[in-house]
């Protein structure tokens, strides 16, 4: 079965926020995959995907997870 991937959230520079981002969604029981690329200006973007069908727990929980910071 395929599985169709959403991104989520995107981050430049360091993979440390993309990372925190990834193992408190896996925490909570989200299928999550972390995708690498180089660019010519940016260095490094890292972008989070899950599942479609987990999409909005997804963001819900990035969200109060993001909240918590501030």
């Amino acid at each position: 079965m395929w599985i169709k991937w959403v991104t989520i959230h995107e981050s430049y520079g360091l993979p440390r926020i993309a990372q925190e981002c990834r193992t408190y969604l896996e925490s909570k029981g989200i299928l999550v995959r972390l995708i690498s690329r180089e660019t010519k200006r940016a260095g490094y973007i890292y972008t989070l995907q899950v599942p479609a069908h987990q999409e909005e727990l997804a963001r819900q929980t990035l969200r109060a997870f993001k909240s918590s910071f501030q």
